[in-house]
């Protein structure tokens, strides 16, 4: 976990971590920096989805390394 979260600092990796049904979603905090993410069900298609058009929007962006790019919204997830 410190490892992932010190790459993720440095840059070096984006780590977002999706819990499903009764997963541990206090674990999977103190894993990532992020907030993990719970599938709505078993919505990995649209999860899937989301993450293809998010990378095309990130590939395609003119934007510098410290500003961030608006990504679609997430409809196959909660926080």
């Amino acid at each position: 976990a410190q490892r992932l979260q010190a790459d993720e600092t440095d840059k070096r990796v984006a780590f977002f971590s999706v819990g499903v049904d009764n997963a541990n979603m206090s674990r999977l905090s103190q894993i990532a920096v992020r907030s993990p993410l719970k599938l709505k069900g078993l919505n990995f298609i649209e999860m899937f989805v989301w993450l293809s058009a998010s990378m095309s929007a990130v590939s395609h962006s003119q934007v510098d390394v410290d500003e961030q790019v608006a990504l679609p919204p997430i409809g196959w997830g909660s926080v």
